[in-house]
């Protein structure tokens, strides 16, 4: 399995409306993923203690390096559609990207 995640440092905006930064997360997992099936497990974090303390940790996971290579051709398609693009920019207004990263599950044989 390959991990995508990101690290997000919420806006002025989005720590002074909480329950609004939730709701449109809420609202943007279920039109960012439709029809992306090759992702799996999208997964949530809030970081209460530590390094980026109130950041927000977002995971996916792909079954392999064929299907997150799918998944980066469907959203790039995707993007071209001015409407779609406009909503997934509004995430500028609920945080900045402040670390990402591509993992694999280590597989050890016993």
């Amino acid at each position: 399995m390959l991990h995508l995640v990101y690290i997000l440092q919420p806006t002025e905006h989005a720590r002074t409306h909480t329950k609004e930064l939730w709701e449109w997360i809420r609202s943007r997992q279920s039109w960012f993923y439709d029809g992306l099936d090759m992702v799996h497990e999208p997964r949530w974090f809030n970081y209460v203690i530590g390094n980026n303390v109130h950041c927000l940790e977002h995971s996916v996971a792909f079954e392999d390096e064929a299907a997150w290579g799918a998944y980066r051709k469907a959203v790039s398609q995707r993007s071209k559609d001015p409407e779609w693009e406009a909503r997934r920019i509004e995430q500028e207004k609920w945080w900045e990207i402040i670390d990402s990263r591509l993992m694999n599950d280590i597989q050890l044989e016993s």
